[in-house]
């Protein structure tokens, strides 16, 4: 599938930058407000759906926000607190697949603002002596380190990807990051470790990109010139190959 478009350095043309499935399946997209991590998720679903059509995504989206309300209808977009019921299916598919070894049909889960999820399941927690946040934790890392091997995704979004939102190192099992607008120095060093970066401020859309196998890379994302359209025609694949499945 297209990643966005790889900026040229010393006058190059934009080119558009691809990377296969089925060995970049795990993705950690990283920028501040107002970097355009929604806009590079909605461009980047839209990418993944023409390169392959089929696919399940289960979309997690914790703050309700406007730029995801349009899956509303769709079985697996899971808004506010069901995010948590949302996060515990996909999981529960995961090891019903492995335990079965059936899976004919690639799967993803993308969750936006995590932090902001997990640190909300801890509250919870606290109070109703619960352990949601825990088995969340654990459920992600699980599927970051064994779900490659039979077509299991993983995107998340964040501001901040502490290593302590991924038990047991498993932000290592990430194949893409992606680094959006202007990051500070600590957030640089957090995904991007012992990479030499470009004295560059970015800005909302633009960033850095690291995918297994490939040198780092500065990435853009375009304009969508029609957004509606664009949510539309994500809504209706989504929703078609559903029904086929």
């Amino acid at each position: 599938m297209k990643w966005g478009y790889e900026d040229g350095a010393d006058g190059k043309p934009l080119a558009p930058f691809f990377l296969k499935e089925d060995s970049h399946c795990h993705a950690l997209i990283s920028g501040g407000s107002g970097s355009g991590k929604s806009y590079a998720l909605l461009f980047l679903m839209g990418m993944l759906i023409k390169s392959c059509p089929e696919i399940d995504i289960y979309l997690c989206d914790f703050k309700n926000s406007e730029d995801f309300e349009f899956l509303n209808g769709y079985p697996h977009y899971y808004p506010g607190d069901s995010a948590y019921a949302g996060v515990m299916e996909y999981y529960q598919s995961f090891c019903d697949t492995r335990k079965n070894r059936i899976n004919s049909r690639r799967k993803l889960l993308i969750f936006d603002e995590y932090p902001a999820f997990i640190n909300y399941l801890n509250t919870i927690d606290k109070r109703d002596k619960t352990k949601k946040a825990t088995d969340v934790l654990s459920s992600i890392s699980e599927i970051l380190m064994l779900g490659r091997g039979i077509k299991y995704g993983v995107w998340i979004i964040t501001q901040r990807p502490d290593a302590s939102l991924f038990s047991n190192g498993a932000r290592d099992n990430f194949m893409v990051v992606v680094g959006l607008g202007r990051m500070s120095k600590e957030q640089k060093t957090m995904i991007f470790t012992g990479e030499e970066l470009p004295d560059r401020i970015f800005g909302r859309g633009e960033g850095m990109l690291l995918a297994d196998g490939y040198p780092i890379k500065q990435i853009k994302y375009p304009c969508i010139r029609n957004i509606y359209e664009w949510k539309q025609h994500i809504k209706l694949e989504l929703m078609k190959h559903r029904c086929e499945g």
